[in-house]
C-alpha cells in the first residue's frame, strides 16, 4: 500500500475507535433506561400483553400442560395467583399452594370481581390473574373478633405488631376513636375509595368494611411489594447523570489518550523530518537517530512509527546524495582551482618566453645577428603553435564535453586498419576478423592518442603492442606497454586531468589533454576504458559493447 493510502488508513481507524467509543456510551445509556424500564415495568404482570407471551405462557410435557415458571414468578411479585382456563372455563393449572377457584361453580367464577384481576387470551388458553392480599387473612380474624366482642388475643397482637398492622375505628363523624398496633396518620374518607390495581403503586395495604353501629373498621399494613414511581425514576436519573458524566469523563480520558496517541505516532515524526530538514539546510548530511522513534540497536524505525519509513529512507537518500554532491562540488572545486592553475601556467610559460624574445628583439642596446634572431623566431612561432594547439584542445574538449560532435561511422576491417599505426616500436596483432562501427577520424585520434602516450613513457628497446579481437557482444582492443607504470594517485585521475604543467624547457609537444579527450572520445562511441598499471608495464584495454559491464 503506497504511504497515502497508509495514513489515511490509519486516520479512519483513529476516527472508527472514536465512534465506537461514542456508540458505547448511547448503549450504556439505553442499558441505564433499559434496567429502569425492567425495575419499574417488567416485573408488572398488569402492562403485561398476549402478544409478549403467547409463544411462550405454557410449557408442554407430553399431555399436561404447565405455566412456565417466568409467568408463576411474576405472579408471586404481583401477589395474586394465575389460573390456565381452557375454552370450557376448566382449570388446567394454577400457581400458589392454594386453589381459590377450584371450589367455585362457572356462574360464580363469572361472577367474580376483584380489583386488579386481569386476562389473556393465548392460543387454545386463557390466563387469569386474581390479586390475593396479605392483610386478608389477618382482616378477617380481626373482624371476627370485633363482631364476637372478644378481647384481641396476645397471639394475634403479636402478629400484629410484626407485620406492623394497624387496627383503627372511625365512627359516624369520621373521627378516629380507637386504634390497635401501629400508628399510622389519619385517613380522610375518601382515601377509601382510592384502589389501585397496580400493587406496586400502593405504598399500603388497607381493607375496611362498616361495623353495626355505623362505625367504619379499617386494618392497614405496610406493602412488602411497594416500588414506587419516583423511587427507581430517582435512581435511574442518579444513575443516567453518574452514567453520563462518567461516560463523557472516559470519552475525554479517550480524546485525550488518542490525541496524545496521534501526536506520538505523527507528530513526533513530522518533528523529526523538520529537524532533519533544518540540518541538511545547514548542509549537515549526518544520519540522525531519535531513540523514541529508532531502536537503539538497529536504529531501524519503530513498529508504530513504519508508517514513516518511505519518509525516512528518503531523507536518508538526501543525504547521502547531498553529501555525494557537496563531495563531487569540493572535488570539481578543486580541479577547476588546478585546472585554471595549471591553464595559466601552461598559458604563462609560453608567453613568458615570446614576452621575453620580442622584447630582446625590440631592444636597442643590442645588435641581434640573423641567425640569433632565427633563433628567437623558430621559439616563438613553437610557442605560439602550443598555445593554439592548446586552445584548440580546449575547445574541443569543451565540444565533447556538450555533445556538439557528431558521429560518422563506418565499418572497419581493424585487420586491414590498423596497421598504419605500425613501426619499429609499435606491433600490431588482430586475432580474427574484426569488423569494428565507429568513426575513423575520431578512432585514429583515439590510438594516436594512447600509442603516442605508450612510446614517450615506454624506455628505449622496449615494445607497444595493439592487440584487437572479439569478444562476448563486442570488440576489445588493448595497447600494452612495458613502461615503468603509473603511480595510483595519477592512476586514479589520469583522464580527469585537463591540463599539463610545463616550463620552458619541457618538450611541449602535447598540451596534457590527450587522455582527456581521448575518454570522451570513447564514451562518444559508448564505448570503456580502463587502465591496468604495475611497475611491469601498462594496459590501455577498450571495450565496444551493446551492453557495456563496469571496468
Amino acid at each position: 500500500m503506497k504511504p497515502a493510502g497508509k495514513l489515511s488508513l490509519r486516520f479512519v481507524s483513529y476516527f472508527i475507535i472514536f465512534y465506537l467509543l461514542i456508540i458505547l456510551g448511547f448503549i450504556i445509556s439505553l442499558v441505564v433506561f433499559g434496567l429502569f424500564i425492567n425495575e419499574r415495568v417488567g416485573d408488572n404482570i398488569h402492562t403485561m400483553s398476549s402478544f409478549e407471551i403467547e409463544d411462550n405462557a405454557i410449557v408442554k410435557n407430553g399431555k399436561s400442560v404447565k405455566i412456565a415458571d417466568f409467568l408463576e414468578k411474576r405472579a408471586e411479585e404481583n401477589v395474586g395467583q394465575l389460573y390456565l382456563l381452557n375454552n370450557a372455563m376448566e382449570i388446567v393449572d394454577y400457581t400458589g399452594d392454594s386453589c381459590e377457584l377450584c371450589s367455585m361453580t362457572d356462574r360464580e367464577m363469572m361472577a367474580l370481581k376483584r380489583p386488579g384481576m386481569h386476562t389473556w387470551e393465548i392460543p387454545k388458553y386463557y390466563l387469569l390473574f386474581l390479586p390475593t392480599s396479605p392483610l386478608q387473612p389477618m382482616f378477617n380474624e380481626v373482624l371476627q373478633v370485633i363482631r364476637e366482642k372478644k378481647e384481641f388475643p396476645s397471639e394475634l397482637l403479636e402478629r400484629l405488631q410484626a407485620n406492623q398492622i394497624a387496627i383503627e375505628i372511625y365512627n359516624e363523624r369520621w373521627n378516629r376513636v380507637k386504634v390497635i398496633g401501629e400508628h399510622y396518620k389519619k385517613l380522610h374518607k375518601p382515601q377509601l375509595l382510592d384502589e389501585k390495581y397496580d400493587i406496586f403503586e400502593q405504598a399500603e395495604l388497607r381493607q375496611s368494611t362498616s361495623l353495626e353501629d355505623g362505625s367504619t373498621l379499617i386494618v392497614r399494613m405496610p406493602n412488602p411489594s411497594y416500588k414506587p414511581f419516583e423511587e427507581p425514576f430517582n435512581k435511574a436519573m442518579i444513575l443516567f447523570v453518574s452514567i453520563f458524566f462518567g461516560g463523557h469523563s472516559i470519552l475525554l480520558l479517550g480524546i485525550i489518550l488518542l490525541s496524545m496517541s496521534i501526536s506520538r505516532q505523527f507528530v513526533r515524526p513530522l518533528v523529526y523530518v523538520i529537524s532533519r530538514i533544518e540540518r541538511l539546510t545547514q548542509f549537515d548530511y549526518r544520519e540522525v537517530s531519535d531513540n523514541k522513534i529508532h531502536h537503539q540497536k538497529t536504529g531501524k524505525l519503530k513498529r508504530k512509527f513504519k508508517l514513516f519509513q518511505p519518509v525516512d529512507e528518503s531523507l536518508n537518500h538526501l543525504s547521502e546524495r547531498l553529501a555525494s554532491n557537496e563531495r563531487q562540488i569540493q572535488q570539481s572545486e578543486q580541479l577547476r582551482e588546478e585546472w585554471i592553475t595549471g591553464l595559466s601556467h601552461d598559458l604563462k610559460t609560453p608567453l613568458s618566453s615570446i614576452y621575453g624574445y620580442s622584447t630582446m628583439l625590440a631592444s636597442e642596446e643590442y645588435e641581434w645577428t640573423k641567425e640569433e634572431m632565427r633563433i628567437f623566431a623558430n621559439t616563438m612561432r613553437e610557442k605560439a603553435n602550443y598555445m593554439d594547439l592548446l586552445i584548440q584542445d580546449l575547445t574541443y574538449s569543451y565540444q565533447l564535453k556538450n555533445k556538439a560532435i557528431q558521429l560518422e561511422k563506418v565499418s572497419l576491417a581493424l585487420a586491414t586498419w590498423l596497421p598504419q599505426f605500425a613501426d619499429e616500436q609499435v606491433s600490431i596483432k588482430v586475432y580474427g576478423d574484426v569488423m569494428l562501427e565507429a568513426d575513423e577520424l575520431l578512432l585514429k585520434r583515439i590510438l594516436d592518442n594512447l600509442i603516442t602516450n605508450a612510446k614517450k613513457y615506454t624506455p628505449e628497446g622496449t615494445k607497444v603492442l595493439v592487440e584487437a579481437q572479439n569478444i562476448d557482444k563486442g570488440i576489445k582492443l588493448t595497447i600494452t606497454d612495458q613502461g615503468p607504470g603509473i603511480p595510483q594517485d595519477e592512476l586514479d585521475n589520469l583522464f580527469e586531468r585537463y591540463y599539463r604543467g610545463t616550463n620552458t624547457t619541457d618538450d611541449a609537444t602535447g598540451t596534457g589533454l590527450g587522455l582527456a579527450i581521448t575518454k570522451q572520445l570513447i564514451d562518444l562511441h559508448n564505448g570503456t576504458i580502463c587502465v591496468h598499471s604495475d611497475n611491469n608495464g601498462t594496459i590501455f584495454e577498450l571495450k565496444f559493447l551493446e551492453k557495456l559491464p563496469l571496468c
